[in-house]
């Protein structure tokens, strides 16, 4: 068998509902959200020469990203050790991070699909009270626990060690930058409309609470 035990197993299978879930969700969203359609018809107009470089380094970033969960399953953990509770915890941590991210990005899309351009509609319920981007929390938290899930078997390997952490360093530099972002986005679009300025005043956390 290629599971090592059930944690690996676990860790496994989060990750491909991880990416089956978001897949399907960016495809429902490019489909019924106009704002998203006009994004992705204006990304299929570049020559596809020119996307090249772009899917290379996506995909590099990606291959970086899964490789703990790679090395989980190559590696065996000793029952009963420290490295066993880390990577049962860390497991754990990333299959909540997936469910808040997946609960999280259905609530926004829901919200997003009914709502009237320019008025600020939320959400601002459920996880959208313990900071204002959830979904970037949940993202982050999955790929914090599958590399810490997979650390443990990594060992004196450098390629184990510089692929993993440039592959978190690079996917936690993106959620952070693009929560900073998406900040300043709302607060240029949805500033001084009632609702949004109680909700944000409610809610401090961009997307961890040492980042306001």
């Amino acid at each position: 068998s290629p599971f090592k035990s059930s944690t690996t197993a676990i860790l496994a299978l989060n990750t491909f509902v991880y990416g089956a879930r978001l897949f399907a969700y960016i495809l429902a969203r490019e489909q019924t959200v106009e704002s998203k359609k006009k994004q992705f018809k204006d990304l299929d107009t570049k020559p596809r020469l020119q996307r090249i470089p772009l899917a290379l380094g996506v995909s590099l970033l990606y291959a970086f990203m899964t490789s703990p969960a790679l090395f989980a399953l190559r590696g065996t953990v000793k029952a009963g050790s420290v490295f066993e509770k880390i990577q049962v915890f860390s497991t754990g941590v990333s299959v909540f991070g997936m469910i808040l991210e997946a609960v999280a990005d259905q609530h926004k899309y829901e919200v997003k699909r009914q709502s009237k351009d320019g008025d600020f509609a939320g959400p601002t319920t459920w996880s959208y009270k313990i900071c204002r981007h959830p979904n970037y929390l949940g993202e982050i938290l999955f790929w914090v626990g599958l590399f810490g899930a997979g650390s443990v078997s990594f060992g004196k390997s450098i390629v184990a060690w510089v692929g993993s952490v440039l592959g978190l360093s690079g996917i936690l530099s993106i959620m952070l930058g693009a929560s900073a972002r998406l900040d300043k986005k709302q607060e240029e679009k949805y500033g001084g409309q009632a609702s949004y300025d109680e909700w944000k005043k409610g809610v401090s956390y961009s997307v961890l609470p040492l980042l306001k």
